[in-house]
């Protein structure tokens, strides 16, 4: 994963986006949502902002095995 596509800027190089977490599966119980932030080997879902770009935030859901990036959406907006 060397670049991420940003709705706003297109795609740009990963130095400019900033990590934030990876989300918890869906239907995990509360002590995992809290505790456990440990990604599937084949997916998994994260909070990304393009800090040195427009700040946006984004929902990146990509293979961490492979780097491969399956989707990226702004939060609360549609797919990219």
């Amino acid at each position: 994963m060397n670049r991420l596509t940003c709705p706003f800027c297109g795609p740009r190089e990963l130095r400019e986006f900033e990590f934030h977490k990876t989300l918890p599966e869906p239907g995990s119980s509360p002590y995992a949502r809290v505790y456990e932030r440990v990604a599937r080997l084949d997916e998994s879902t994260e909070h990304w902002q393009h800090v040195l770009g427009c700040r946006a935030w984004l929902r990146v859901r990509r293979n961490p095995s492979t780097d491969a990036v399956l989707e990226t959406t702004l939060l609360g907006g549609g797919a990219t």
